[in-house]
């Protein structure tokens, strides 16, 4: 009779423990996703920038808020990650390609209006490339394999991007920024080939 009543009230108490536990998965599992949420986010804000570009070219407010969202999530989402201990291989190699994928959209957009040189986005896709090919088919590496200056390459575009969003084309601080154009090319290059050597040391 006691076994009866104890397997009774276990099939009543299941359901309520069930139903309280539930929740708490759910809230964690979203927590889990909020880093990729970040990074993925970047892809949004770069078909917004690609749209802006079009259709409202002038509204330099909404580059500027665009460009500032963009770095932020940039700045944070692997630390979010490291902090809920769900970094993994994947989002870095996500992290990476969210990045290129808005600072080439934001930045083509000024290629194609003519407020930069063609150079800077083919620089930079030159060297993404490489990078992605260096990390997966020369280290055989999971996650992307960073350089030193590949690095300073990463602040360097999101630099740029803010740079160029918060100025107005015919403002004096723009035209310092387009002559300093050929330093940020040397930069690139120089990234390049410093991967490039590091081949030949293997």
């Amino acid at each position: 009779m006691a076994d009866d009543l104890d397997s009774a009230s276990q099939r009543h108490a299941s359901p309520i423990l069930e139903h309280s536990t539930k929740p708490r998965e759910r809230y964690g599992a979203l927590i889990a996703r909020a880093p990729n949420a970040l990074t993925i986010s970047r892809f949004g804000l770069a078909a917004a920038w690609i749209v802006l570009a079009r259709v409202a070219p002038a509204a330099f407010p909404a580059f500027a808020t665009l460009a500032v969202v963009a770095a932020v999530t940039d700045f944070i989402d692997g630390r979010v990650a490291r902090r809920l201990g769900v970094a993994h291989d994947a989002g870095g190699w996500l992290d990476s390609i969210a990045d290129v994928t808005f600072v080439l959209a934001a930045l083509g957009c000024y290629a194609a209006a003519r407020e930069l040189p063609w150079s800077i986005p083919w620089l930079i896709a030159l060297s993404f490339g490489q990078y992605a090919f260096d990390s997966r088919w020369l280290h055989r590496a999971d996650a992307p394999v960073r350089s030193r200056l590949g690095h300073w390459g990463g602040i360097i575009n999101y630099t740029l991007v803010l740079a160029m969003a918060v100025t107005r084309p015919e403002s004096i601080a723009r035209s310092y920024i387009v002559a300093g154009v050929p330093i940020i090319e040397l930069f690139y290059i120089a990234a390049i080939i410093e991967r490039a050597l590091a081949y030949r040391r293997r």
